[in-house]
């Protein structure tokens, strides 16, 4: 069975991602079909738009393989940094896409999954999306431009995101700026259906747009359900996250007094000391970075980190406690006390300030 099923129907261009079982994770091979499959479309004259979804009901993309990488890693092969220079590049890409690109976030949308939809023209959600970059959870750091469209996000809630890896429902997702449409679950086939029917002699990409537009919901709308917690909680995530170290943080947090923001606050404080120090300072150093930087400039900044960071980080550790072992013990590198400017900068010595 083929990890990726490519399609052309009445000049919509299919691509879905078919790994069902392991939610759809998105590996080398998949990354180099759907690139090549994207650059033919794009002087398809039969190719009008391009939808991009996952197969089952559970994911769209939950992210990277990152068993394979791990191995990779540890056998002191470079297969690895192929994965990585080659996904950036399609990430890179689909942001330029010259033609309409529909991703249709559904289910978990983590980390590689964000890297092929961010760069969409339209990002689609329901209410049952699970959106995340929860790298720092195993020792990483958000990346696939992670670096670029977090600072994006409204006001700190990029930062809030990256260093906490919390998941944001769809309608959260819509609100930070990480989707541009949401509908009804039950409506996606009709979307699809509607698609399909724009035909080739469709004006793109307006069409497009009004066909989303059908089933959109609008935020802040008064629909049943229709709830946006990063909204309620934006301006205790402002307080704390704008702080400008993850000691400083964390230590706010725990100094929260709010009686209707302390549980939340405990718990953020609760998860965050269960994940790599490392991982938080150097995502909050990289979308403090992004914010000045283009999109290139974001994904080489990325790039020239992971073999730094495969060496000298918790990537290794991380993913060996939570994913290959599973004891669910990591033992980081360093406490949040032990980790100096020195260190974090030895890190980031290769990237362009």
């Amino acid at each position: 069975m083929s990890d990726l099923i490519i399609e052309k129907n009445h000049g919509l261009g299919s691509i879905t991602l078919n790994r069902p079982n392991a939610l759809n994770a998105i590996n080398l091979n998949m990354v180099r079909v759907m690139h090549a499959t994207l650059l033919e479309w794009a002087s398809d004259p039969q190719v009008k738009a391009v939808l991009v979804k996952g197969a089952g009901e559970k994911a769209f993309c939950a992210g990277g393989d990152i068993r394979s990488i791990y191995e990779s890693v540890q056998a002191g092969s470079l297969e690895h940094m192929d994965f990585f220079r080659e996904e950036f590049a399609l990430n890179q890409y689909i942001y330029n896409y010259p033609k309409p690109y529909i991703a249709l976030m559904t289910g978990y949308v983590m980390g590689g999954g964000m890297g092929i939809s961010q760069g969409a023209t339209f990002r689609v959600v329901t209410s049952q999306s699970k959106i995340s970059m929860p790298e720092v959870g195993i020792g990483y750091f958000p990346d696939v431009g992670g670096s670029y469209f977090l600072p994006r996000c409204r006001g700190v809630l990029g930062l809030y995101l990256g260093i906490t890896g919390v998941i944001a429902s769809g309608e959260d997702a819509l609100y930070a700026n990480l989707a541009d449409w949401l509908i009804p679950h039950e409506k996606i086939n009709d979307l699809i259906d509607g698609l399909v029917s724009l035909n080739l002699a469709a004006q793109l990409p307006g069409d497009v747009k009004s066909t989303i537009e059908q089933f959109f919901q609008e935020i802040g709308g008064r629909q049943e359900g229709l709830q946006v917690t990063l909204q309620k909680l934006e301006s205790a995530i402002e307080r704390h996250f704008q702080l400008d170290s993850i000691s400083a943080i964390m230590a706010s947090l725990q100094n929260e007094t709010d009686p209707e923001r302390i549980e939340w606050a405990q718990k953020t404080g609760q998860k965050m000391q269960r994940q790599s120090p490392l991982s938080m300072i150097a995502t909050q150093r990289l979308i403090q970075l992004g914010r000045h930087k283009n999109l290139a400039e974001c994904f080489a900044m990325e790039y020239a980190l992971i073999p730094h960071w495969m060496q000298d980080g918790d990537f290794v550790e991380g993913v060996r406690a939570l994913i290959i072992d599973k004891d669910n013990q990591p033992k980081w590198r360093s406490t949040l006390a032990q980790i100096s400017t020195v260190q974090m900068d030895g890190l980031f010595k290769d990237v362009i300030r």
